[in-house]
């Protein structure tokens, strides 16, 4: 009979074989994708809004104020990657409003807000951000009560959507959008998922939900390089170390958490927890027997709070 040690052994030494899904070279950097600042609506001056990111641990913040590309500040804290964005709202829906927040955008870039009475179509406006080499996201689409109907004409032009939106969680309740995000993936959209804070206030919405990437340095070009491939997932605090698979499973270690979850296509995944008082680091998951077309990892720790892998599409 083999010892547990020897089983132990066994199981890491298969482990270790399973390809990573995360870049093996590079850091891991902390950062903010949609963030506000006097320039708009937000009640700190960009070079504050900065400051209070640099304290909180952040390595990047892109500043995405409403129609407008905000430069940063020539007092900008050390350290600390300034990326160009905007948020372009207005455009209509059949119960709402749908916003677009333009990721490294040129920094000289201008956007004209239209009139009051006049909507542009959520096409315009993700053409208008990726006509200045900007990345588009979906802003918050539970807030906006955005369906995939609302953007199935866009969705494969769409960089990512917010899987979690903080600023909407502390001020309706409506900051987690799960649900839009499995419609979309489960109808064969490649979209990523990204937490945010979109703070305003600072002082109730900010350092709740942020992106953990995995770049060769803190530059723009390795940033965007990293999102552009999906190298990085999101939290609102978990810790996401390893995330390894080969044809038939999948190997997660995380932080300390309760709960870990392999979301699928409809009706398939896996979700492992253990009792209240215990915690959990790792676990290995099989793939569904049945076809599907993603899979994606969810965490969630003893306070609820959660992080979130990119999901995998299979052909």
């Amino acid at each position: 009979m083999l010892s547990s040690q020897l089983v132990s052994n066994f199981i890491r030494k298969e482990i270790i074989q399973l390809k990573s899904l995360f870049p093996e070279r590079g850091r891991w950097f902390k950062g903010m994708l949609h963030s506000h600042t006097t320039d708009s609506d937000g009640w700190l001056s960009p070079r504050n809004v900065l400051r209070a990111y640099k304290a909180m641990g952040f390595d990047f913040v892109c500043l995405t104020d409403h129609w407008k590309v905000t430069p940063a500040p020539k007092d900008a804290p050390d350290g600390l990657l300034c990326i160009p964005g905007v948020e372009l709202d207005g455009g209509k829906t059949d119960v709402g409003d749908c916003h677009i927040v333009g990721i490294d955008v040129h920094k000289d870039a201008f956007f004209e807000r239209p009139p009051k009475d006049v909507h542009y179509s959520v096409q315009k406006m993700v053409d208008l951000i990726r006509s200045k080499n900007g990345l588009a996201m979906l802003a918050h689409p539970s807030w906006d009560g955005v369906t995939w109907l609302d953007v199935k004409d866009v969705a494969d032009k769409l960089f990512a959507l917010e899987v979690w939106n903080s600023g909407c969680d502390v001020e309706i309740g409506r900051g987690l959008a799960d649900v839009q995000w499995d419609d979309l993936l489960s109808r064969g959209y490649k979209i990523k998922g990204i937490a945010v804070d979109d703070a305003h206030r600072y002082f109730s919405d900010a350092g709740k939900g942020w992106v953990m990437v995995k770049a060769a340095s803190l530059t723009h070009a390795s940033i965007r390089a990293a999102l552009e491939k999906g190298a990085f997932y999101s939290s609102c605090s978990p810790l996401i170390h390893e995330l390894k698979r080969d044809k038939k499973s999948f190997y997660i270690r995380t932080s300390p958490v309760r709960k870990i979850d392999m979301v699928s296509s409809p009706t398939h995944g896996s979700t492992f927890s253990v009792f209240e008082g215990c915690e959990l680091t790792e676990h290995t998951f099989k793939l569904p027997k049945a076809k599907v077309r993603y899979v994606r990892f969810r965490v969630t720790d003893s306070g609820g709070r959660q992080a979130w892998t990119n999901s995998i599409i299979f052909p």
